[in-house]
């Protein structure tokens, strides 16, 4: 580059504005604030997850959600699954933000032993049951959905047909070293202690009540219902609702008003799908409690030998396990 050139670079050069201090500053400022706003953005992020955990841990705990949330889905299951029964222990229930999740166990009583039934996971976001999932582990599997041509268990003049018959014969052909579950339909109306008294040798485990619907399994409004009921047999499982109960009648009645207000999340955690939980309280109330229909477990022979009684009118045969009667 020659000295001409070099003049000219020089001159541009002193032409260019140079930055202030001011200038700096403000730069040094700007860039400052953004650091801050990112660090103070991360700050508020990392402080919202474990304070969002926390509320929804209060929420649940210290509000007893997750107690009354777990009582209104095992009762359901009392009240509607026929000779089933839970046991606090396996009761699994884990937070996750804003929602519980809660799983169990199942079981169902065939002869003297208590076997696994269905294995359940439920998810609540918040009061809502936004998921529920049963995992069956029977060989005959009570209906998803009952309804009026379906059912286990049916009223003396509801005009269902049982193929009666071949179950009969099923029975009979099964060995005599078995226990089997038996859903009984009866030829009319009973009180409870009655059935029981008629069926001495067998465990009368739980007993379907007569509400003013079962006729036509279908409520006044013209929905379809499903039967339900109660455990008759004394258990001593510490989370049963029936434990230590003087009369299973009025805890039954007690516990149908306790649902009532969760009825939305009692249908989505039953098989059963529509419960008309109001208007089956007044009519018992008003008419107290009889049976058209229960179920047993026992002896295969002992069963079988209800084929001539005055009380039976259809059979349905449940769980069959190996003989565990010790009595």
């Amino acid at each position: 580059m020659d000295s001409y050139e070099k003049l000219i670079e020089k001159a541009k050069q002193a032409e260019m504005p140079q930055p202030s201090d001011g200038a700096k500053k403000l730069k040094r400022a700007i860039f400052s604030s953004k650091w801050k706003l990112i660090l103070t953005t991360l700050t508020v992020l990392l402080l919202i997850v474990p304070t969002c955990y926390m509320l929804t841990y209060i929420y649940y705990v210290f509000g007893t959600k997750s107690t009354t949330l777990m009582d209104v889905a095992s009762k359901t299951l009392y009240i509607t699954e026929p000779n089933t029964t839970l046991e606090e222990l396996e009761f699994d229930m884990d937070f996750s933000l804003f929602s519980m999740n809660l799983a169990f166990e199942q079981y169902k009583q065939i002869g003297d032993e208590y076997y696994p039934a269905k294995h359940y996971d439920l998810k609540f976001v918040l009061n809502n049951l936004v998921k529920s999932e049963s995992d069956s582990k029977l060989e005959k599997v009570y209906p998803t959905y009952p309804t009026q041509n379906n059912q286990w268990l049916a009223h003396p003049k509801n005009s269902v047909e049982f193929n009666s018959v071949k179950e009969w014969q099923v029975l009979s052909g099964l060995p005599e070293e078995t226990v089997v579950e038996a859903y009984l339909s009866l030829k009319d109306l009973y009180p409870v202690d009655e059935v029981v008294s008629e069926m001495k040798q067998l465990d009368v485990t739980w007993a379907a009540i007569y509400t003013g619907t079962e006729e036509k399994m279908v409520s006044a409004d013209g929905d379809l219902i499903s039967p339900i009921g109660y455990p008759v047999q004394p258990d001593q499982t510490y989370w049963s609702p029936f434990r230590d109960s003087d009369s299973h009648e009025e805890t039954f009645l007690k516990m149908l008003k306790e649902i009532k207000p969760y009825e939305d999340i009692a249908i989505k955690v039953s098989s059963h799908k529509n419960l008309e939980l109001s208007e089956r309280i007044d009519f018992i109330e008003k008419n107290g409690y009889k049976t058209y229909g229960v179920v047993v477990t026992g002896p295969k022979l002992e069963v079988e030998k209800l084929q001539n009684s005055e009380m039976v009118r259809y059979l349905k045969l449940g769980e069959v396990k190996l003989w565990n009667w010790a009595r």
